[in-house]
């Protein structure tokens, strides 16, 4: 795993610099002022909390105008698949020799903002297909307290919401007179720094940040995407979720993951961050 973090770390800096206003991937863009990367911790089986969870450095890119929000090793991969295939290639292979699946890492979502319009997109792949949807950028209802404690040097103070089916709390630095925040959180009088779930099923905390030296804001179309609405995208998702991909392949290639018998479906043990959409399977 550790080479590929160091690939990681040094073909990110050759991708920041590499890409311009002109780059065909790049629709909308705009110099970013600021990147903030974050830890983020998901549970995956909330029967196991303990020994189920999914670890990814996640980044805040933010502009004048938007911000996008997305996994480092995702963009990393992606940008350079795209740029380059051929310096993509062996490093992939390398990995799927070495067992090392994640070179894409376990967050595959690209969000935007986009402040002036109100608008909010995200780009997603789950089964096997690349979708996107924009939905209104709906601001949260924020209760401040005066909770206060240091991050990264940062003086924050702690506040509340309950936002698309969930209750957050959010610590944020009125030192960083930024209103905005990792996944859709945003609208503080300050940059939020740590964010999590009352049931801390989804957790975020800041581990850098930077000014200089940074890529562009926008949206990063690499491929064809299926363009939805938001109520169907979460309900295609879900019922992704429900399916075992085991009994699919077995059912498309004829070919056994296991002699036991393999059910068609399964439940799922975790929930997006986002719970306020229709959980039916029709």
């Amino acid at each position: 795993m550790k080479y590929i973090l160091i690939i990681i770390l040094a073909f990110t800096g050759f991708i920041a610099g590499a890409v311009n206003p002109d780059n065909k991937y790049i629709k909308d863009p705009e110099e970013a002022i600021l990147e903030v990367v974050y830890s983020r911790k998901a549970i995956t089986d909330t029967t196991m909390r303990d020994s189920r969870f999914a670890l990814d450095d996640v980044i805040l890119r933010i502009g004048k105008n938007k911000s996008m929000f997305c996994g480092v090793k995702k963009l990393w991969s992606d940008s350079l698949s795209a740029v380059n295939y051929s310096a993509f290639y062996p490093i992939l292979i390398a990995s799927l020799e070495k067992k090392d699946y994640l070179i894409i890492g376990r967050y595959l979502s690209y969000l935007y903002k986009d402040f002036p319009n109100k608008t909010c997109k995200e780009y997603e792949y789950f089964d096997m297909e690349h979708w996107k949807y924009s939905e209104e950028l709906k601001m949260p209802e924020w209760a401040i307290t005066d909770s206060v404690k240091t991050i990264i040097g940062y003086e924050c103070i702690m506040a509340t919401t309950d936002f698309k089916g969930r209750q957050w709390t959010a610590w944020f630095s009125p030192e960083i007179p930024v209103s905005d925040g990792p996944w859709k959180l945003h609208g503080l009088p300050g940059l939020i720094l740590e964010a999590y779930d009352k049931s801390h099923d989804y957790e975020f905390e800041a581990k850098g940040i930077r000014s200089s030296g940074l890529g562009l804001v926008g949206y990063m179309e690499y491929r064809d995407y299926v363009e939805v609405s938001r109520d169907e995208h979460m309900k295609n998702w879900w019922k992704y979720e429900h399916k075992n991909m085991s009994a699919q392949i077995q059912a498309i290639f004829g070919a056994k993951t296991s002699n036991k018998p393999v059910s068609s479906k399964r439940i799922p043990k975790y929930d997006r961050e986002e719970i306020d959409y229709d959980h039916s399977l029709k």
